[in-house]
């Protein structure tokens, strides 16, 4: 995983909060934390046939396990562009506070409200499964949006 690109005002930080210097193709590894500010943007190729986008007032964390790959969103929004349906062995997962989203080969993004109590997926290409805070599941199709605040709405 690396930061590709970065506009605006980007933090980046190791997995034992030491911050780093936001730079273009800065390898990003489990337990890192990522803020941008307002008007600012980031990048992260994960590898390549995924990428993501964090929007302006995002932070996410990132935590990886061999093929396991989880991306936690804490505030703000984070598209998502996976072009190639991931292998049987990989995994590829978004989680909020209340919302966990399991990508394989789709489009879309996630936001998180600043409370962390409202979370949403918006899928513009494929289908993804999204369980909610309560253990309801559901799948999400291109061309849906599913809010979820204690319950999954379609």
């Amino acid at each position: 995983m690396s930061l590709v690109k970065t506009a605006g005002s980007v933090a980046v930080y190791d997995d034992g909060g030491k911050t780093l210097q936001a730079a273009e193709q800065l390898k990003l590894y489990s337990g890192y934390r990522m803020d941008t500010h307002a008007e600012s943007y980031a990048w992260i190729n994960l590898d390549h046939v995924k990428l993501t986008k964090m929007d302006e007032e995002s932070e996410i964390e990132i935590r990886k396990d061999g093929k396991k790959l989880e991306i936690i969103v804490n505030s703000g929004n984070l598209f998502f562009n996976i072009t190639e349906p991931l292998q049987e062995d990989e995994s590829l997962d978004i989680r909020t506070s209340n919302m966990l989203v399991g990508i394989r080969g789709t489009c879309g993004w996630v936001e998180s409200s600043p409370d962390s109590t409202d979370s949403a997926i918006y899928v513009l290409e494929g289908t993804v499964e999204c369980a909610g805070g309560s253990g309801n599941t559901e799948k999400i199709s291109a061309g849906q949006k599913a809010a979820v605040a204690e319950e999954i709405t379609v």
